[in-house]
Order: structure tokens, then sequence, then C-alpha cells
């Protein structure tokens, strides 16, 4: 028995209170990055300020850290079934807090850019070897519970980074923000060494060098019902994050609340989520995930489109704040089906399934995210428009996956 069989034992054996930890703890790493994009948004006018830059210099910093995290998941996924979860985890967390340091000492915004791009990469390994670590330890509707309450506890930060980052940004300066973030990446590493054991024994790791990384990743791009369902999980991330990228225009310039008003309405809709993925964690006892998924694509999609019929019929305010609060709270529904029945395809290749979800979750992302301006910032309609975009092509793919299913 090695050393990494006895920790492997413990987990196994472990109770209800152990296992609740360990999925807490998960959940702290899976929360990085919307803590790292959101916690910012209301600093960085002073960043311009500060190093005499432009608005769009300033903005490459948040493209800069997603190109970080879709490619440092897609490389440290396979990497993870190679060479283990946790000696990989513990690294990112270390580089990550080095790195939200040295951003608050960087001399030059392009040294920002540079330094978001490494500490997209390191916060990488937390979220995607998170996933992994599930798919070791879990499997079927346990596993589709585990991934539905650690979607529940990361949807906490986008609660959270928000009101936190214009606490901040009201009272301190930007560096407060990043000094922040080198606080969460000491906490992720005590959750990785104090808590998080290592999942993938040495029997069960693929061997090779980068030939076998590179194998893993096709071997998984290859399976349809596999990339059926990472592709529903994507698409409904691009609905969420054409509303999280046009949210504060058009809840402030389109429906005219203020500020402070718009902090409420986007916790609430974040609140949704979270009460969709605590019904889920219920209702996956009792129906099959599979079930469960279709049902609440089909819900999306109806909410969705019926949003884009509200706005273009020219009414907003209360039921543009219904729809999307529907569509936040359908989210907690699919995003732990889908990716517990994706991974599910995959055996033995948990961190290179969770690679794969993670690059197609992030490109979507920035796909969509310069779309929704479009039009400029006094109209909802690009948003809704992508919304009901994405949900019908998840809706599309999900069925797909479902016909490959069977």
């Amino acid at each position: 028995m090695t050393a990494e069989e006895p920790v492997r034992s413990r987990l196994r054996l472990s109770g209800a209170k152990d296992r609740v930890v360990l999925v807490v703890s998960l959940g702290i790493l899976s929360a990085v990055s919307p803590l790292a994009t959101d916690m910012y948004l209301a600093s960085m006018p002073h960043l311009a300020d500060f190093f005499g830059t432009t608005a769009s210099a300033v903005q490459l910093t948040l493209t800069a850290y997603m190109v970080g995290m879709a490619v440092g998941q897609f490389l440290l996924g396979p990497i993870s079934d190679v060479l283990g979860r946790h000696r990989l985890m513990v690294a990112g967390n270390v580089l990550f807090l080095l790195t939200s340091v040295a951003i608050v000492l960087a001399p030059t915004i392009g040294v920002v850019i540079a330094l978001r791009v490494v500490q997209g990469v390191s916060g990488a390994a937390g979220v995607v070897i998170a996933r992994a670590v599930v798919s070791d330890i879990a499997t079927g509707r346990q596993a589709a519970k585990l991934f539905s309450v650690l979607a529940t506890i990361a949807s906490l930060a986008p609660v959270v980074a928000p009101v936190l980052g214009g606490v901040i940004a009201t009272v301190a300066p930007w560096q407060a923000v990043f000094w922040a973030l080198a606080g969460f990446g000491l906490l992720m590493l005590a959750c990785t060494v104090l808590v998080v054991p290592e999942t993938l024994p040495r029997a069960r790791r693929h061997r090779g060098g980068i030939g076998v990384v590179v194998g893993n990743s096709w071997a998984v791009l290859s399976k349809p019902a596999f990339m059926a369902h990472a592709l529903t999980f994507a698409l409904t991330f691009g609905a969420l994050f054409s509303y999280i990228s046009a949210s504060s225009f058009v809840v402030q310039n389109v429906l005219g609340f203020s500020p402070l008003a718009y902090s409420a309405v986007f916790a609430i809709n974040a609140g949704g989520a979270i009460l969709g993925t605590l019904v889920n964690t219920r209702l996956v006892d009792r129906f099959a995930p599979a079930d469960i998924l279709r049902a609440a694509v089909v819900v999306s999609c109806g909410v969705n489109l019926a949003g884009l019929a509200v706005v273009v019929a020219g009414t907003t305010s209360w039921p543009t704040l219904v729809h999307l609060f529907l569509n936040q709270a359908c989210l907690g529904f699919i995003m732990g089906n889908a990716v517990a029945l994706a991974q599910s395809r995959v055996p033995g290749r948990a961190g290179a399934g969770s690679a794969v979800i993670g690059l197609l979750q992030f490109l979507m992302g920035g796909l969509v995210s310069p779309l929704t301006g479009l039009a400029g910032q006094h109209t909802a309609v690009p948003m809704v428009v992508l919304m009901a975009v994405c949900s019908t092509l998840a809706l599309g793919v999900a069925l797909v996956g479902r016909r490959l299913t069977r």
C-alpha cells in the first residue's frame, strides 16, 4: 500500500461530517473565479487613474484572467490525471497567493495584465481539480448531489464579491482588493493542505509524459455523449455570463435602479441559483439526474424566450427582473447535473474531463461578454437575445445527449 492509499481509505471510511468539511473546502476552491473577477470591478476606475491608462487597458486585466483560467483548466486537469491531485493543487494555491501580492507591487498596467494571466492559470488548479476530486470519490446520483452542493457554495461568491468589492472601492485603494485575494489564496492553501487528501492513488494514474496528457484530452473531446453534456453546461454558462456582463448597465441604465439597488438585485438573483441547487440536491434522490437536467433546460429555454419577448415588446422593469431571477434559479438544476453526467462518460479521465468542461465554460463566457455591449449601455436587447440563443442551443445539445446516452 502506498503512502497515498491510506489517505484514500480514511476518506472512504470517514463520516458525513468529514465529507461535509471536504465538500465545503472544495467549494471554497471553486469560488476563486467569481471572487477574482467580480470583487475588483468597482475598483477598475481607480486602476486607470493610478496607472494613468485607459479604461480598455484596465478591462484587459479581466480578459487576461479569463484567458489564464481557461488555459489553466485545460492543461492542469489532464496533468492531474498523470501527477495526482494534491501536489498540483497546493502548487496552484501558492502561486495564486504570490501572484496576488505581486499585482499589488506591479509598476505598470502591462505587468498587471501579465500577472493576471498567471493568476488565472494558478486559480484554475483549484477549480478544475476540485471537480476531478468529486469524480474520484463519488459516482451517479451521489456525484450529482455533490456537484450541486459544490455549485451552491461557489454560488455564494457572486453574492459576496460585488458587495465586498464595492465597500473596498469606497474606503480603500485598489490594492486592497488584491490583498484580499491574497488572503483568499491563503485560505485555499489551508483547505488544500489541511482538508483535501490525495484522491487519485498512483495505481490509478495514467503513465507517461506530455503525449499522455494530450491523448487524455483528445479521448475526452472525442466522446459525443460527454461533449453533449459539457456543451449543455457551457451554453448555460453562456446565458449566465450574458446576464453578468450586461446586468450593471441593464439594471441601472435601462431599468433605472441605483447602484445599491443593483447590488441587491444581483444578490437576490444569485440567491435564486442557490435555492435551485439546494432543491436539486433533494430531487436527485428521487429522480434521475438526466431527467432533472432535461426538464430544467426546457424551462430555462422557455423563460429566456419569454424574457426576450418582454423586452422586444417594450415592457421592462419587474417582468425583466422576474425573468432574470427565474433564469438564475434554473441554473441550480442544470450545472451540477450536467457536470456529473459529463464526467460519468469519461471514467478514469476525471481531470481531463473537468479540464474540457472548464475550457468550454470560459471560452463561452469570453465569447458572449463583448457581444452584450454591441448596442450600447442603454438597451437590454443584446443581453436577452444572447440568453435566449444560448439556452435554446443548450436545449438542443441536451436532447442530443439524451439520444446518445440511450
